[in-house]
């Protein structure tokens, strides 16, 4: 019960981030919107899985924790690009 609430919020998440990706204006406000969105939802989907699944607990332990490192290295180092190539806190064009 628990883990299924768990996971359709994280997919909710997920679903909220990519409408984020959508419906921002800039490129760094939608490096945040999925970023921060994807990052919980994926946790939280695997936090469900843990409950779900507790023989599997050690990799999906090892997965989140390479998620939790990896995915905001990845929006940081995007958005260090992006500056770096002049892009526009306004716009996507130089």
């Amino acid at each position: 019960m628990i883990s299924n609430i768990l996971f359709y919020l994280g997919m909710i998440l997920i679903i909220i981030g990519t409408y984020g990706m959508i419906r921002m204006k800039d490129f760094y406000s939608r490096i945040q919107a999925v970023g921060i969105s994807d990052t919980v939802g994926i946790f939280t989907i695997l936090i469900s899985l843990m409950i779900k699944n507790p023989e599997h607990i050690s990799k999906l332990i090892i997965i989140s924790i390479l998620l939790l490192i990896t995915s905001p290295v990845i929006s940081h180092l995007l958005a260090f690009g992006a500056s770096k190539s002049d892009i526009k806190v306004r716009g996507n064009k130089k």
